[in-house]
């Protein structure tokens, strides 16, 4: 069956792939050779949802294999999901977690999805000075079906978050940014196992950091500190700290694709009621554009009209 369902993927991405178009120039004034990507969240190694949008329109498919789970873990997962840019200010992102066992290990955890994710980001252009932008973002996490107990935490996330980012003049390749944001959460009917350091109740959490820009290659360092303290029934203090890399592999090197491939690396330090936890994180991620997908279908609606 795992089998079957890698083929399946495989193909159905392939043709994804052949159908995808890169994102539109003209969106942004520049050519499509200099049109550079823009750094965006990166599940488990840059989480912080910083305000900036794709060009109005564009869809973004995004699939990002967990290949370390064929030497960790008895199953595969496969993110999924779409990110859509409805207009220059405002993102709607839906993704799900998808699993099914790869043959190599000791159990059988068959397959399915084990948690889907809902996201939504207003941006507030220029709104204290020109060189800061702003955004409002509302993300949700909920765990589904029957998954292995390591894959979710077992509970509901409701996260609403506040991010700032400057563009510093004097050094055009670097950005500072910093959020405040609130995680509550309630049980789920799906069994899981929190991690080490992850907050048990509702919780506040402080980020800040800075992104230096080199064009395909972003480095990045954020620093959280999360406490229960102000929301929760309990009181716990917590400290995260995260530098990573992120190498948007040239179209050379991917004989010319659409698809954008992200190849990244980090490492995480935490601190917290349960010790010390120090770990490398390595992550692959392609993302493949529909250019103005939106835009297309009002045209072709359009068109038909006027017949």
């Amino acid at each position: 069956m795992s089998r079957r369902f890698l083929q399946s993927l495989a193909l159905g991405f392939t043709a994804l792939a052949g159908f995808a178009q890169s994102p539109a120039p003209e969106a942004n004034g520049q050519s499509g050779s200099a049109v550079e990507p823009r750094v965006s969240a990166f599940r488990g190694l840059f989480d912080v949802d910083l305000p900036t949008l794709d060009p109005p329109g564009t869809v973004k498919l995004i699939l990002h294999p967990h290949f370390g789970d064929l030497l960790r873990r008895d199953y595969f997962r496969v993110e999924a999901g779409f990110r859509w840019a409805f207009n220059p200010q405002f993102e709607f992102r839906a993704e799900a977690t998808t699993y099914f066992t790869h043959g190599l290990g000791d159990s059988g955890d068959g397959y399915g999805i084990g948690e889907v994710r809902l996201g939504t980001k207003y941006v507030f252009k220029e709104w204290l000075r020109p060189d800061y932008e702003t955004s409002v973002v509302f993300n949700v996490e909920l765990p589904t079906g029957s998954p292995p107990i390591d894959l979710t935490d077992g509970h509901n996330h409701y996260m609403p978050s506040f991010v700032i980012q400057h563009h510093v003049d004097r050094r055009p390749k670097l950005t500072t940014f910093g959020s405040i944001g609130l995680d509550l959460i309630t049980p789920s009917s799906v069994a899981g196992a929190f991690h080490r350091n992850q907050p048990h109740d509702d919780s506040t959490a402080l980020t800040a950091g800075i992104i230096y820009d080199l064009g395909q290659i972003k480095w990045t360092l954020a620093g959280t500190y999360a406490t229960t303290a102000f929301i929760g029934d309990t009181t716990e203090h917590f400290f995260y700290l995260r530098p990573s890399l992120l190498w948007y592999v040239p179209k050379r090197f991917t004989f010319n694709s659409k698809t954008q491939w992200i190849i990244g690396l980090g490492v995480r330090s935490t601190w917290g009621p349960d010790g010390y936890e120090f770990g490398i994180s390595n992550r692959v991620r392609a993302e493949i554009t529909f250019r103005q997908f939106m835009a297309n279908i009002r045209e072709r609606r359009k068109a038909r009209a006027s017949r």
